[in-house]
């Protein structure tokens, strides 16, 4: 695996809406989302990985589900499936 930085990938103006107004008193997900945004960065986790080979998931991202994980009370296995886009899930 290799890394590919996306680091600064926002989150997009409408969906940023319209998650904020249906559910005004704010999820989990935003909360985290918007205490930790920044807090790391794909770059540095880069010297973690090889420069050939098969892109990696963003270690940002990935830590960022395991502290969702954490404090929702997941297992691996419902983090996994909680992360998966819409039309993956089984």
């Amino acid at each position: 695996m290799s890394l590919r930085p996306r680091s600064g990938e926002q989150v997009p103006p409408l969906t940023a809406q319209v998650a904020r107004a249906s559910n005004p008193g704010g999820t989990t997900a935003i909360w985290v989302r918007d205490r930790l945004d920044g807090l790391w960065r794909d770059e540095d986790f880069a010297d973690w990985y090889p420069r050939d080979g098969r892109p990696g998931l963003s270690p940002a991202q990935l830590a960022t589900v395991c502290v969702l994980q954490f404090l929702l009370g997941l297992s691996d296995r419902q983090a996994a499936e909680a992360v998966q886009p819409t039309g993956e899930r089984g």
